[in-house]
Formats: structure tokens, C-alpha cells, sequence
């Protein structure tokens, strides 16, 4: 009675939903920030070390100052338009900053509810859209995100937006379905589509090539179903999304030097993710060493860390480069090595206590065993719903689809993550894992059971 009175709260509208998750959002991480943590003595700083520097660098932007941390700094080579969207509210008073990224990232969350509803109720059934928002905004990591300056929401929502934009164009098209878009010869959705995934890819560089196999993929469809249109419709998108990237790595190139299409600090990234594991022998993380100062000795560099790196990036551009070169020559060295590493942080990505045993400094955290619980339940729920809707051809494939777009956000972070013991990166996959898990709840608890709480 309790589950089917909770299910019975959301909406069952994809506008409901839009506004019961800005709403829950909204309330939710103000009585975080203005209840909970005061009484609590929890709170946490607005920006600093926790957070990437991303509120540094849109207060230097909104400066004047450029893509630096700090005033003297060198410049960074981090995806811009974060940084933008912050600069813009750092021009508020600072005790207003925070209330108003809270506002506009719970409009995103809302947006994000707002979708999963669509593609879940179009793909499978409107009780399952339902579900699938009721998780989606069950997850307190969500909230947790929401009210932190970090890049998870912003790249969330326009994932999914690039994901129902190709997905709804493709398969209409294919299917010649009878809507005003699908109607005409030729439409704005090609727009649309590349400038989503220009400032998806923008917004995290490991979202560059998601966009990319996403396009790709709708344009082998195209050749095989000989559909000029689609075909079309996929080139225009991929020209768009280059022209909107190109001033960006532009500014890479005259700046650094070298071609860095959004982002750089990969290298370093790779290093202190190899010492995580207890697997690379001398580049291994020591006790008490911080995963900085153990990513730099892949270098052969000791010493004073702050002298190298600022907010998880190295200030030297050209350590920058170096480190790069240095990943690569590791790679084609050691591919085992990578291989086993690459296996272990795809484990880790969603259940981060399973892979105690291969750390190279053991630590344990209540928040990794509580992710890895939560996790589990989520993709044992999607297991269900894989077994029991096997023989189902349509639902089964639109299922494969959702997994598919899944392991495309995710699997560009397992080669190079420094470590996965948090929500952020498994966040641009939860609206997805949400439409999987409802569908498995669906299925394990009865569709009629369902159907009557979608009609009271």
C-alpha cells in the first residue's frame, strides 16, 4: 500500500512531471542548505577543491580575467560552457549564487523528469514513465548535485535531450510515422540536433564522442535504409556540431599549442587512476599519498603538489602534454595492465565497494557501500525487466536501445577516471537506468497492479 500510495503522488503527464521534479528539487536542496546543514554543521564551502574549480573560473571569466583559476594562473583547457552558464550568476551577490544555480539546476532536473517520462511512455507504457520519474527523483544524489557548481546536471540534461532529439527523428523517419515534423522534406530538427550535442560535447569532453557514435550510428541506419533524408539530416547535425566546437578548439590550438578539441588533462587523469589499483607496482598509490602527488610520480615527479596541480588539473600546460604522451606509451606497453584497469573502474562506475580488494590503499566509505546498494537494486530491477520481456520483440529491442545509450555515456569515463567513489559520473545514465528499473518493477509486480495506479 505504501509503494502503490507514493507512485500514486507523480504525475502522469510529462508537464506534471516537469514540475514535480523542479518543485521536489527546488524544495529539496533548500532545506539542505538552509535547514539540514545549518542544524547539522554540515555545510560545505560554495566551490573551492571539492568542486572542479568551475566557480573560480566563471568568477575570473565574468572578470575579465579568461579561462583561469586564479588572476596570474595559466589558462585551463576545460570544457567552456559551464563555466559560462556559472559566470553569469557570479555577477549576483555572493549569498545569492548558490539559491540561483539551485533554481536553474532544479529547472533541469525538471526538464530531465520532464523527458523520462516521454521516453519511457513511448517507448513502454505510461505506467512506467511514472515510475521511472518516481526513481529518477528518488535518487538523493540527484539533489545532492543539484545544489553543488559541478558539470552532472547541465550534462544530464542535454544528454538526454541529444538522446530523444536523434531518437525520435531517427526511428520517425524510418518509420515514416505521420507528424508535422516527419511530413515535410526538410526540417530544423538537423539544427536542433547539432546544437545539442555541440554544447552537450561543450560541456564534458568525454561527451564528444558520444555525440559523434550517436550520429554515426543514425547514419549507417540511413545507408542501409537507403533514406536520403536521414542521411542528410545527420550530415547537417555533424557540421553544426563542429562549427559550434571549432572556435573552442581553436583557442586550444593558439594557446597551447596543440589539438585539443574541447579538453585536455587526460594523461593526468590516467595516472592517478592507474595508482588506484593495486596492479601497476611502482606507480601504485602509497599510504597516506594522495592520488595527485601519486599520478605525478608517474612522471618521476616528487615533492610539493600544489606547485603542479590546481582544482584536479596541472597548471604547466606542457606537464599537461607530457603526461599525455606518457598515457599513451603506457598503454601500448602495458595493454593487460590497461585492460585489467579499464575492467575494474567499469565494475567500480556503479558498485565502487565491490572492488575493495584491488585497491592499492584499502578505504572504506559508507557512500560507495550505499551507492553500490542502491545501484544493485536499480540494475537487478533492470534484469527483470530484460528476462521478462525476452520474447517481447519490440519492447525488448526499445530496452537494448536504452542500454545502449547507457554504456555510450558511461564507458569513455572507465579508461582514464581517477577513481569512482561518488554519484557524479554514473549520473547522466541514471534518467536511463530509471526507464530500465521501472520497467523490471513493472514486470516483477504485475502490469494490471500498475495500470490501476495510473488511472486513480
Amino acid at each position: 500500500m505504501l509503494i502503490k500510495t507514493l507512485i500514486q503522488r507523480f504525475p502522469n503527464t510529462a508537464k506534471g512531471s516537469f514540475w514535480f521534479g523542479f518543485g521536489f528539487c527546488l524544495l529539496t536542496c533548500f532545506s539542505i542548505i538552509f535547514v539540514i546543514s545549518p542544524l547539522t554543521g554540515l555545510s560545505k564551502p560554495f566551490g573551492g577543491a571539492g568542486h572542479d574549480g568551475y566557480l573560480e573560473i566563471a568568477r575570473s571569466v565574468a572578470k575579465g580575467n579568461g579561462f583561469v583559476c586564479e588572476p596570474g594562473q595559466p589558462p585551463v583547457a576545460c570544457p567552456p560552457l559551464y563555466p559560462l552558464f556559472l559566470s553569469l550568476m557570479t555577477l549576483l551577490p555572493e549569498g545569492l549564487q548558490r539559491p540561483c544555480l539551485i533554481v536553474f539546476q532544479s529547472a533541469m532536473v525538471g526538464g530531465i523528469a520532464f523527458l523520462v517520462f516521454l521516453i519511457g511512455k513511448s517507448l513502454f507504457s505510461s505506467s512506467i514513465a511514472r515510475i521511472a520519474v518516481a526513481i529518477f527523483l528518488m535518487n538523493p544524489w540527484v539533489h545532492w548535485s543539484a545544489k553543488n557548481p559541478m558539470t552532472p546536471v547541465m550534462q544530464s540534461f542535454l544528454y538526454i535531450i541529444f538522446a530523444f532529439l536523434m531518437g525520435r527523428y531517427v526511428f520517425g523517419v524510418l518509420k515514416g510515422l505521420d507528424d508535422p515534423i516527419n511530413k515535410k522534406r526538410w526540417h530544423p530538427m538537423w539544427l536542433a540536433i547539432g546544437l545539442v550535442g555541440g554544447a552537450l560535447a561543450l560541456t564534458h569532453g568525454s561527451m564528444l564522442p558520444a555525440a559523434f557514435i550517436l550520429l554515426f550510428v543514425a547514419f549507417i541506419l540511413g545507408l542501409i535504409r537507403r533514406n536520403k533524408r536521414l542521411l542528410a539530416t545527420v550530415v547537417m547535425s555533424g557540421c553544426v556540431m563542429v562549427a559550434l566546437i571549432a572556435p573552442w578548439t581553436y583557442r586550444n590550438w593558439v594557446v597551447f599549442g596543440r589539438f585539443l578539441p574541447v579538453a585536455g588533462n587526460y594523461g593526468f587523469a590516467y595516472a592517478c587512476s592507474l595508482a588506484h589499483w593495486n596492479i601497476s607496482g611502482e606507480h601504485a598509490q602509497r599510504p597516506n599519498e594522495s592520488y595527485h602527488a601519486s599520478g605525478l610520480r608517474f612522471m618521476g615527479i616528487e615533492g610539493d603538489e600544489s606547485r603542479y596541480v590546481q582544482y584536479y588539473g596541472l597548471k604547466d600546460p606542457n606537464l599537461d602534454a607530457k603526461f599525455n604522451e606518457k598515457a599513451k606509451e603506457h598503454i601500448r606497453a602495458h595493454p593487460g595492465m590497461f585492460l585489467k584497469k579499464f575492467i575494474l573502474n567499469s565494475i567500480e562506475y556503479y558498485f565502487p565497494s565491490l572492488t575493495y580488494p584491488f585497491l592499492a590503499v584499502k578505504h572504506f566509505s559508507m557512500e560507495n557501500l550505499a551507492l553500490t546498494v542502491y545501484h544493485l537494486i536499480l540494475w537487478g530491477l533492470a534484469v527483470i525487466g530484460f528476462y521478462r520481456i525476452r520474447r517481447q520483440k519490440p519492447e525488448f529491442l526499445h530496452a537494448i536501445l536504452v542500454l545502449v545509450v547507457i554504456f555510450l555515456y558511461a564507458v569513455w569515463y572507465w579508461p582514464f577516471i581517477t577513481f569512482i567513489g561518488h554519484s557524479l559520473y554514473t549520473f547522466g545514465t541514471m534518467p536511463f537506468l530509471s526507464i530500465l528499473a521501472a520497467n523490471g518493477f513493472c514486470r516483477a509486480f504485475g502490469e494490471s497492479y500498475l495500470s490501476q495506479t495510473s488511472a486513480s
